[in-house]
């Protein structure tokens, strides 16, 4: 009876260790062999719990860097600047007011010191927000910022049309243009596809573009269909691994491995 007992409990340490080389193998495939500079976690969108968010900022090869729920989601900002962590993302800044508000709410909860090393980004993901974006990046508390990202999907969904309408494709070429000309990094993402990714990077021209999960520098001339297909895969470990450790239920995992899969294809 001890026998057994004993073997019950060594065969699911062996799983979870083997299942987690296999991330770690992943991640650094995406590092070393495609470019893969950066992490990118959620308490919006993906709706990460911290104890999740921890695990991967602690576990990642990559500068994690968290998108929390809004640009004053003062509680995400209290709770995450002690983990282990390279920067914050505020998501929906649609005016100089909610960068104002995103910068003060980082200042209020970090030291001189924590304020200046984390990484400051917003998301640029309405129309109104674009129409906006001049002010936005005109205003004081632009110089704090390292990055913008242009959230694709939801600016086309902002404009009732499909994201490949070449009405948008132009209008996210001339906001990264409009970004880029204030010498400030720009990356975009939203539905990026393996198949389409090369020919999007040549009509928007930014410096990084993203999947969910993962953010790649661009490198004029390389070609990232492949690149992206293994960040796809990537999630789709990374939700399985999470579903394991009880972060999201199986119904989520089955769900969102079915998009990524679609996206594969």
């Amino acid at each position: 009876m001890k026998q057994k007992k004993t073997s019950l409990k060594i065969m699911p340490v062996k799983k979870a260790e083997s299942f987690q080389t296999t991330l770690a193998r992943s991640l650094r495939h995406l590092k070393n062999d495609f470019g893969a500079c950066g992490l990118k976690l959620s308490t919006e969108d993906a709706a990460m719990t911290i104890d999740q968010i921890k695990f991967w900022a602690d576990a990642s090869l990559l500068p994690a860097i968290v998108k929390i729920g809004g640009p004053n989601a003062r509680n995400d900002i209290k709770q995450l600047v002690s983990l282990n962590i390279d920067g914050l993302i505020a998501p929906m800044v649609e005016s100089p007011y909610g960068l104002k508000n995103f910068i003060a709410a980082v200042r209020d909860f970090t030291t001189p010191m924590q304020f200046g090393r984390l990484n400051k980004h917003i998301n640029i993901e309405t129309v109104t927000a674009v129409k906006q974006l001049g002010d936005i990046l005109n205003a004081p508390e632009a110089k704090f910022l390292d990055e913008v990202t242009i959230g694709c999907s939801d600016l086309s969904s902002s404009l009732k049309k499909s994201g490949e309408d070449r009405s948008v494709l132009n209008l996210v070429a001339r906001a990264v243009k409009k970004i880029k000309s204030k010498k400030m990094s720009v990356s975009v993402g939203g539905g990026i596809q393996p198949e389409k990714i090369d020919d999007f990077l040549k009509k928007v021209q930014p410096d990084k573009f993203n999947t969910r999960v993962v953010t790649f520098d661009v490198v004029p001339g390389q070609k990232y269909g492949q690149a992206v297909a293994e960040a796809l895969r990537f999630e789709i470990l990374m939700l399985e691994h999470d579903a394991r450790q009880g972060f999201i239920t199986r119904d989520e995992e089955k769900f969102r491995i079915k998009e990524l899969k679609k996206r594969l294809k």
